[in-house]
């Protein structure tokens, strides 16, 4: 369903006002402050969402779908090793920006950007394992789970990830 310029204009308001405000606060921020911020009303929100879990499902799947995009492209890449430790970084440095990301996560596992974000990461660790520059124990689901840790210390994780020798 399309929707009138002036409806998009306003759901595009709110996605950017939640994002900042899931950012800044995580996801505590109240709907009020981010219809304020959006400049909507209160119920211009909720008849986009019907819930604030509704709404920090809709952000929180579209800075997924970033970074699986960050993954996708990395895996057009030349040097596996290499792409592998720029997703990383890359993924580590979205969580430092909005820490609602990884806040939140449990909402969004059933959606189709979640999904393509662990395709993609696979995808990306076979690679990188394959290339001898990712250890064989290491999951998709390991690295995304260190995405916290890599925001804080990117290289140590990185030497963690590393098959020992390299």
């Amino acid at each position: 369903m399309t929707l009138r310029a002036d409806a998009q204009r306003n759901l595009d308001r709110v996605l950017v006002a939640a994002s900042e405000c899931f950012a800044e606060r995580g996801v505590d921020a109240s709907a009020d402050e981010i219809a304020r911020r959006a400049g909507v009303g209160h119920g211009t929100v909720f008849r986009r969402f019907p819930t604030k879990d509704a709404l920090i499902v809709a952000v929180v799947a579209m800075q997924m779908h970033a970074v699986a995009e960050t993954a996708e492209a990395a895996l057009a890449e030349p040097d596996a090793g290499a792409a592998f430790a720029g997703f990383v970084r890359d993924a580590a440095d979205a969580y430092t920006r909005n820490r609602a990301l990884l806040d939140a996560l449990d909402l969004c596992l059933e959606t189709p950007e979640f999904e393509a974000l662990v395709g993609a990461v696979r995808a990306l660790v076979a690679r990188a394992q394959e290339a001898g520059a990712l250890r064989r124990d290491v999951t998709a689901d390991d690295v995304l789970a260190l995405v916290p840790t890599a925001s804080r210390f990117p290289e140590v994780v990185l030497d963690g990830l590393r098959p020992p020798g390299r």
